[in-house]
């Protein structure tokens, strides 16, 4: 595996929209809902699929027991990735993170996952080798 790594300091302004339809509209596709608010905060996107409205992409941050760490993931469905709606959901989970005082935000990848990767670093993550299963 890799380990992703953002450390506190880092640029958490998330992309605002021009009204243009390329770009993901933030204020019509993201809605917060809270899982156990003192450890997990969940931030979900919900759009349309197949003219049915849908949750289309999701992230997650979890704080990490006895640690100033929070963990990081996200999953965006197939048709909706390469738009920039990954990018503005991790920046809104950093700032999330950020928010709650997190020192770091780790995401494990796999290191065959080369796209992952690549999007983390984009996202100004440090990327360290720890070992695979």
């Amino acid at each position: 595996y890799q380990q992703a790594t953002w450390s506190r300091g880092c640029d958490t302004t998330s992309p605002v929209s021009t009204g243009t339809s390329s770009e993901v509209d933030r204020d019509h596709l993201v809605k917060t809902c809270f899982a156990d608010f003192d450890r997990s905060i969940v931030l979900v996107v919900e759009g349309e699929v197949n003219g049915e409205k849908t949750i289309i992409a999701a992230g997650r941050v979890n704080k990490v027991h006895m640690s100033e760490d929070m963990t990081c993931a996200l999953q965006v469905l197939p048709q909706f990735a390469k738009k920039g709606l990954g990018k503005l959901l991790a920046k809104d989970l950093i700032a999330v993170a950020a928010a709650e005082g997190a020192a770091k935000v780790r995401a494990n990848i796999h290191s065959s996952n080369t796209a992952a990767l690549n999007f983390v670093k984009s996202l100004k993550f440090s990327v360290n080798k720890t070992s695979d299963p």
